[in-house]
């Protein structure tokens, strides 16, 4: 890695001549401030597929595994609510998190470091999942009826006798 050839971190100080010492050191600061902040999010976007990928795994197993007949159809409902919450967990997370950039933050005494931004980001994250386990959004629960109609119709289907 080239510290040296990389941009200054603030470009209205690019016109501005400091020392070659403090212009070395708001360099690497500012490339590290840039790379720490890619890892940040680039961490969160795979924290996130990783998430959605695992509600759909649990969807897909409750849809699939469909031998059983009322023990595991019930199995299969628990399975598809909790799927249903994490999805309105990951839903709300992203709500919470976009309400949260609009908010300014460089202005005042203080500005928020990077710290803080990662502490945000999991607090967003935890208050989504308690939001959702409350159950007071309603998206949980639309998903959730959604998909157990669906269930309970491939069941029917699946009966000897039913159908055309």
């Amino acid at each position: 890695m080239k510290i040296h050839n990389l941009p200054p971190a603030n470009p209205l100080d690019a016109g501005q001549l400091p020392s070659k010492e403090t212009g070395k050191a708001q360099t690497a600061a500012g490339s590290f401030a840039q790379q720490f902040q890619g890892a940040l999010d680039a961490a969160s976007a795979r924290r996130l597929d990783a998430r959605l990928d695992a509600v759909q795994r649990k969807a897909a197993s409750a849809e699939t595994e469909g031998s059983a007949q009322s023990a595991n159809l019930e199995r299969q409902k628990k399975q598809l609510w909790q799927a249903s919450q994490e999805l309105e967990a990951i839903f709300l997370q992203q709500m919470l998190s976009a309400m949260q950039r609009t908010v300014p933050r460089d202005q005042g005494i203080l500005k928020m470091s990077q710290a803080e931004e990662v502490f945000q980001g999991l607090l967003d994250e935890e208050l989504a999942k308690v939001m959702a386990e409350t159950g007071e959004m309603g998206l949980a629960k639309a998903l959730y009826d959604q998909l157990v109609q669906s269930l309970e119709e491939k069941e029917k289907a699946k009966k000897p006798g039913a159908g055309v």
